[in-house]
């Protein structure tokens, strides 16, 4: 396997540190920046002059510009407008589902969404945008809640290390939605935060229409929403042939049959069902985008960021 492809390797994922280390080498190499913002603010890139205002900060004062003029002045820049960024990661039974062979064996749907929740998160802190985690499992949602405290990507890496899946998503499509408006575990955004951005990592498995009935109310709360989509080989190609034996993780539902004359109709089914994920909400402050369990998770990050750059 390639050297992106071992950092999804679960030996290396149980390995002290084994998280840590592979959301920084996903990171590595990514342009920074989840969503781009031209706003006057303050950095080293000097773009213009403005007047101090009551509440500035001192030490922005250009004072040799002082000495000569006797008033105070700011030096302005272009630089990214804070973004409050929450993650929403499915941690429910369906997310052990791993592919049986190719690179991708043995990595389940939740190793892959657990490496790329770290990476958002790792990325996050380092542009200085709030960050949290709503992780859904066992019928409910645990939170670690945005705010101003110092490494949010600690607490989250910390969340992320001790979360097992199981169970379904919650009963009640409003449970998911509280957790995140929530602001009682959350101090105020920071200055110059200016919009929320959501950003779902699912395996899209639903009983009927739970993970779209949960995040429906995020959409009417004008939140923008990423739904990340993961996909393993065996369901995107099915390579089965002969008699074949089906259980559903989270019911224990089995189901018999030979693959070879269900291939067409399982791809068939496949193909309606994405369709459905990414026209849904299309228009809708909803972006969507397929993440394959057997090709490097960098790459695609990468490569949908540039893409939601140049918008």
């Amino acid at each position: 396997m390639t050297a992106t492809g071992r950092v999804l390797d679960p030996r290396v994922l149980a390995a002290t540190r084994g998280l840590r280390l592979a959301a920084m080498q996903i990171v590595a190499g990514i342009l920074p920046g989840i969503q781009a913002s031209r706003q006057p603010g303050l950095s080293r890139e000097f773009s213009q002059y403005r007047a101090y205002l009551p509440g500035d900060e001192p030490r922005h004062i250009d004072w040799k510009l002082f000495a000569r003029s006797d008033r105070y002045y700011l030096r302005e820049s272009e630089i990214q407008t804070a973004v409050t960024v929450r993650i929403i990661l499915d941690a429910t039974e369906s997310m052990l589902q791993a592919d049986s062979s190719g690179p991708g064996a043995g990595i389940t749907k939740f190793d892959a969404a657990r490496v790329l929740a770290a990476a958002i998160a790792y990325l996050a802190q380092a542009q200085g945008d709030p960050v949290g985690l709503h992780a859904v499992a066992a019928g409910a949602v645990t939170s670690v809640q945005p705010g101003q405290r110092r490494q949010p990507f600690e607490r989250i890496l910390h969340a992320l290390e001790n979360l097992r899946p199981a169970g379904r998503w919650p009963d009640n499509p409003l449970e998911l939605a509280a957790a995140v408006m929530s602001r009682a575990a959350s101090v105020s955004p920071p200055a110059g935060t200016t919009r929320e951005l959501t950003i779902v990592l699912t395996d899209g498995f639903e009983h009927g229409d739970e993970i779209r009935a949960a995040l429906a109310p995020l959409r009417m709360r004008q939140h923008e929403l990423l739904l990340f989509h993961l996909l393993g080989r065996d369901e995107v190609e099915f390579p089965f042939a002969g008699p074949i034996r089906f259980e559903e993780w989270e019911t224990g539902a089995v189901f018999e049959t030979d693959a070879s004359a269900a291939r067409a109709m399982w791809l068939e089914n496949l193909d309606v069902s994405l369709r459905e994920w990414r026209h849904g909400w299309e228009g809708k402050r909803f972006d969507y985008v397929q993440f394959r369990t057997d090709e490097p998770l960098d790459r695609a990050l990468r490569s949908y960021l540039l893409r939601r750059m140049r918008r």
